[in-house]
């Protein structure tokens, strides 16, 4: 359900003359959702899960990096994770690769994305905030296969 909210200091929230400045302010049964939704979050700890198991993806991502001449980074934030594909030996971006490793992933099983910019070579992973540590490990293998068989 969408919901959305807007949050400012009160001058600037006091000067607007309109009842609502969010295209999803909320209805009741939004808001309880949401409501709903935030009580998981904070009874499940999906934060905390998301700085676990997001920081042994990472790693992992970066030793399958490290075999891999055509990764130049791997970063991100918990879950939100980035692999920057590079035409071997350059810093040079290579969309090609990152489409094709994006489709070979796809086959796989794993769905990733791309992000940065309409000729990006950034590999966007960004799985839910309850992954468990052994989905990880599956998904990493995923990509990892998809990265050696498009080399």
């Amino acid at each position: 359900m969408s919901i959305g909210g807007v949050v400012a200091r009160a001058d600037i929230m006091n000067c607007l003359d309109s009842n609502s400045i969010s295209t999803f302010g909320g209805t009741q049964v939004t808001m309880a959702a949401g409501l709903a939704n935030l009580t998981y979050l904070l009874e499940h700890d999906l934060q905390g899960n998301a700085r676990r198991v997001g920081g042994l993806l990472i790693e992992r991502l970066r030793a399958v990096a490290a075999q891999h001449p055509g990764v130049r980074e791997v970063r991100g934030r918990g879950l939100m994770i980035g692999v920057e594909l590079v035409k071997p030996g350059t810093d040079e971006a290579d969309p090609q690769a990152a489409s094709a490793v994006l489709e070979a992933a796809r086959e796989g099983g794993l769905l990733i994305g791309k992000g940065g910019g309409h000729n990006t070579s950034a590999l966007r992973v960004a799985p839910p905030l309850s992954l468990t540590v052994a989905e990880a490990e599956e998904g990493a293998a995923i990509l990892e296969q998809a990265l050696r068989s498009t080399q």
